[in-house]
């Protein structure tokens, strides 16, 4: 048998083994989405580093991602990601479809709440957010789907130092449209007793509708500051409504 077709073959993939091992990580960067920009990339697209990713001009933290070769079984690749910044984080597993669509499974984090919408930052809602999210799917910039929930501790309303307690939010995977998605908001550990809907459109703006009512032993000021909802019903809960844009 001769052997230098052989070894040409051999070589060969011996090459594209190599070529396709060492691509560089500018080929994945230039993948991502639009809002994210990073900075300071080294590595390859199998592992690799930022020293910097931005959401829409506002830096998060430090950047990196391993490849998770398995997932090309199941048609797409996916990485396990890591965002760090002095004050929190974010971590978990993402990956891109044929389609272009990012999915994502089991998503930690935990920020600042101004890290979510730093242009903001000086009349904004202040706390941290602790976060785990189950699944989502990212079309086009948009979560056509999310599954998960969040809780927003030690919050303090803009321009003032009174906190006003911890609060969960659960966003619902059947309740979510490609439109919008939908959360279901409560206290945690608050003096004041929430039950209410998020509705978050896919032109950012947000309508928090439900009831509020101050629990017995709640300090004065917090009570006070719910007073310009208006009077209470018989079980002295307030309703209220909150529109905008983030």
């Amino acid at each position: 048998m001769r052997q230098g077709p052989i070894l040409a073959v051999v070589g060969g993939l011996v090459f594209v083994g190599v070529a396709v091992a060492t691509l560089p990580a500018s080929l994945l960067v230039s993948h991502l989405p639009p809002d994210l920009t990073v900075e300071g990339v080294s590595g390859t697209v199998w592992n690799g580093g930022a020293d910097t990713i931005s959401l829409r001009g506002a830096a998060l933290g430090s950047f990196s991602w391993e490849a998770l070769p398995a997932s090309l079984l199941e048609g797409r690749l996916d990485y396990r990601i890591q965002v760090t910044r002095p004050d929190g984080y974010v971590r978990g597993r993402m990956g891109a479809t044929g389609g272009g669509a990012l999915v994502g499974a089991d998503i930690e984090l935990g920020l600042p709440i101004t890290a979510l919408n730093p242009a903001f930052a000086a009349n904004a809602w202040r706390g941290d957010v602790m976060g785990s999210i189950r699944s989502v799917r990212i079309e086009t910039g948009w979560p056509v789907a999310l599954t998960g929930t969040f809780t927003m501790s030690r919050l303090q309303p803009p321009g003032s130092v009174l906190e006003v307690g911890s609060y969960a939010l659960e966003f619902d995977g059947s309740a979510t449209t490609p439109t919008q998605l939908v959360g279901r908001v409560r206290d945690v550990a608050a003096p004041l007793v929430v039950r209410a809907q998020l509705v978050v459109r896919r032109d950012r703006s947000y309508t928090l509708e439900g009831e509020v009512t101050p629990r017995p032993n709640a300090p004065p000021e917090v009570s006070n500051a719910v007073a310009f909802l208006g009077a209470p019903d018989a079980a002295g809960r307030r309703a209220f409504i909150i529109t905008g844009t983030f």
